[in-house]
């Protein structure tokens, strides 16, 4: 029969399988959040590039920097997402691989099912995310610099 002890071990344990299943579903969702910001961010540069096109007199030059400072922006704050995920996730593998290695409070093998599902979708949202940032349309870093570099036909003007 098992102690008290014993007992609150085991809901202690699954308490904390069911926080990673949670964190690593939160995830997911940050992840896809993620991959429609750079993609939003992505037509809003094509938008800014279209909307602008070379030579430029120096107010279009002054409107199309300001647009992409605005893009740069939400740039910023995407990366700063990134960042964030990326501090987040290596703590809640490391929780899942405990829970995974517990001798005495083994997860089922439901939540073992749901923390696989889980582990798999943060791998699809990822796989999804870095072909958005490497595949599809216009690199947004390379829209952002080419700014540093306008082309203004106004400069004698």
């Amino acid at each position: 029969m098992a102690s008290l002890k014993d007992l609150k071990n085991e809901q202690k344990s699954l308490l904390l399988q069911q926080q990673v299943v949670e964190e690593l579903t939160t995830l997911v969702k940050d992840i896809e959040r993620s991959e429609k910001i750079i993609s939003d961010l992505q037509a809003e540069l094509a938008v800014v590039n279209t909307k602008y096109p070379s030579p430029r007199t120096t107010r279009q030059d002054i409107a199309y920097l300001t647009d992409l400072l605005k893009c740069a922006n939400k740039k910023l704050a995407w990366e700063k997402q990134i960042a964030s995920m990326q501090k987040r996730t290596p703590a809640t593998l490391q929780k899942m691989a405990q829970l995974l290695n517990d001798e005495k409070n083994p997860p089922a093998d439901a939540v073992r099912v749901q923390m696989l599902q889980a582990l798999q979708g943060v791998q699809s949202a990822m796989q999804r995310l870095q072909g958005i940032k490497t595949d599809e349309g216009e690199n947004p870093d390379q829209s952002i610099t080419d700014a540093e570099h306008p082309t203004s036909s106004a400069e004698g003007n």
